[in-house]
């Protein structure tokens, strides 16, 4: 009875020993664990910002940008000298409105003026500085008003019409598309008129018939329409 009782005694000890074994175990386990996590989150934070630091955010790119270029002042000059120059009607002081709204103004049409091309240096419109111009310049709204300035000073007088005309062939009294792929031919050079613009063109005449306006008056505000166009200074 007396060894029955101690075997029973010796069980409850040594089970107790051995909870207290794998509390202990789990404790140590379970630390185990928690620092093996901590040392895995520091390790993924530590990548990361290896990562940022090799491949840093890019800077936002900046696309590319074309500017339109335009003919410089000798080549406008020299296209309405070609289209305004008549033997028959000569455009009173064609020169003078040349040089004024054209030569004169390098700084709003590119290409530097040479002081020693005259005696005067009225190439360099009295300022020599303005040898120091780039060969051309952007499209600006100072350079268009000059032109425009040029076209209906020249197409206002009737001798500037006349001095278009006599350079079309075959051509009527009053406009037709032919003549006025021509007119745009003499501005426009290598480049053919679209239909669109033809159409457009005899639309504008049909309206000035219309208002009874003279075939001449119809010619003038046809050739102005093309002249004043930005498009034949494209390069």
């Amino acid at each position: 009875m007396k060894s029955q009782k101690t075997k029973i005694f010796t069980l409850a000890i040594t089970g107790l020993v051995l909870t207290q074994m794998y509390q202990n175990c789990g404790q140590m386990g379970m630390g185990g664990f928690e620092t093996l996590d901590m040392a895995s989150m520091n390790l993924s934070m530590g990548m990361e910002g290896a990562t940022d630091q090799s491949h840093p955010a890019q800077k936002e790119v900046l696309l590319p940008t074309q500017k339109t270029l335009v003919v410089n002042r000798e080549y406008v000059a020299d296209l309405m000298r070609e289209i305004f120059t008549s033997s028959a009607t000569p455009v009173p002081n064609l020169e003078a409105l040349i040089n004024q709204w054209i030569i004169n103004r390098g700084a709003q049409y590119g290409l530097g003026c040479n002081p020693y091309g005259s005696y005067s240096g009225r190439d360099c419109g009295g300022d020599i500085s303005n040898s120091n111009l780039p060969i051309t310049t952007d499209d600006n709204t100072v350079r268009e008003s000059f032109r425009v300035q040029f076209c209906e000073n020249v197409l206002g007088m009737d001798q500037g019409v006349n001095a278009i005309l006599e350079k079309l062939t075959n051509r009527a009294t009053a406009p037709t598309a032919d003549t006025i792929r021509q007119v745009y031919a003499l501005f426009y050079r290598g480049d053919e008129a679209s239909e669109l613009i033809v159409n457009s063109l005899l639309d504008l005449d049909r309206a000035l018939l219309a208002k009874n306006e003279t075939p001449l008056e119809r010619w003038r505000a046809l050739a102005l329409q093309v002249c004043e166009s930005p498009g034949w200074q494209l390069q």
